[in-house]
């Protein structure tokens, strides 16, 4: 049985439950100066909440402009434009303008895939030259 450390303090050398009839220990969470205050979990709760609401803000503006995301995503891969920069300010900038991103970066990564289209073609005639001389 566990002792209180006011009976330590005061040297009882008995340990029986009468000694702690008289005493009244509470261990009750409601403490009246608490009352105003939220809870941890009410905050975290809060909290959790907003992150998610904002989080689907995002995600849906990130949906309706894939190509916009990633367009600046490779953008921000080699350095030129900052990571936090492109997603807490990407959504700012309006539905007009993001939807003429969007389709601005569509086209370019379509002239992208055709130059590397090309690319593999001159790659594959070099090779296939090579070959040929002997």
């Amino acid at each position: 049985m566990a002792v209180p450390v006011v009976d330590l303090l005061n040297n009882s050398d008995s340990s029986s439950d009468e000694d702690f009839s008289d005493s009244e220990v509470s261990y009750s969470s409601e403490d009246e100066s608490m009352e105003d205050e939220p809870s941890e979990s009410e905050i975290t709760t809060a909290t959790t909440e907003t992150e998610t609401k904002r989080s689907e803000e995002e995600d849906e503006f990130w949906i309706k402009y894939p190509c916009l995301k990633i367009f600046l995503n490779a953008s921000a891969a080699q350095g030129l434009i900052p990571e936090y920069y492109v997603y807490e300010r990407a959504k700012l900038i309006g539905e007009e303008k993001a939807k003429d991103l969007n389709e601005r970066g569509k086209a370019l990564f379509l002239k992208e895939l055709e130059a590397c289209r090309d690319r593999c073609e001159i790659i594959a005639s070099a090779i296939n030259a090579m070959k040929s001389v002997k």
